[in-house]
């Protein structure tokens, strides 16, 4: 049975980044990159692209807040779920991965940003309870949220209160490791913002998706 690989990363408009990014993981062999804030905000879609992929991108009004980047070389098949999304604003993508001989995967791509009240959060208001309960689920992007109960080194919590209540509801896992994902002179210490979580079924899919740290 052949294996899922993906990336995830957010690209904080940066042409140069994204470029580096889909050639990183052309080098990897992945089937998927899940790829938040892809572009700025007067860019045109048609500034992005790459040879080796094919890109589904948000269809809400305003920038696309996500891409997922399917490699054409992939055997895997790509649903877009749409209807889980409707009232996020460009802010999460679901689709519906299928490898050779393999069960269906559903995969959310998120970027969470935290502006005023979490309630408030376009990201949170997709339909994350049919999202969650799928029997094989990956969840990953950059959730803009600062806790302890993925990070012990987090001083301030921040928009967590959301994500903890999803993980603790639906008994996700959190694939992260320790390490920071997000560097820089912009970084609250140690900072773990960007977030990985898979249910319980999904945990060779888990060991196979890699967050990559923002630069």
């Amino acid at each position: 049975m052949a294996k899922l690989v993906a990336l995830q990363h957010n690209c904080t408009w940066g042409g140069q980044v994204l470029e580096v990014l889909l050639e990183t993981a052309v080098k990897r062999g992945a089937d998927l990159v899940l790829i938040q804030e892809p572009r700025g905000e007067k860019e045109k879609d048609t500034t992005r692209s790459h040879p080796s992929f094919n890109f589904i991108r948000g269809k809400g009004p305003g920038p696309a807040k996500c891409y997922i980047a399917v490699n054409r070389v992939s055997k895997c098949q790509v649903t877009e779920l749409g209807s889980l999304t409707r009232k996020c604003a460009n802010h999460v993508q679901v689709v519906e991965v299928v490898m050779p001989g393999g069960q269906a995967v559903t995969i959310a791509n998120v970027y969470d940003r935290h502006a005023g009240s979490e309630r408030e959060c376009p990201a949170q208001q997709a339909r994350w309870g049919e999202i969650a309960s799928h029997r094989r689920v990956v969840i990953a992007g950059d959730m803009n949220a600062h806790s302890k109960l993925w990070n012990p080194m987090a001083i301030r919590p921040r928009n967590h209160i959301f994500w903890e209540e999803l993980i603790q509801n639906h008994q996700l896992v959190i694939r992260n490791s320790q390490e920071e994902t997000r560097m820089g002179a912009g970084a609250n210490l140690h900072s773990i913002i960007d977030l990985t979580l898979s249910s319980a079924q999904s945990s060779s899919i888990g060991a196979l998706y890699m967050a990559m740290p923002q630069d």
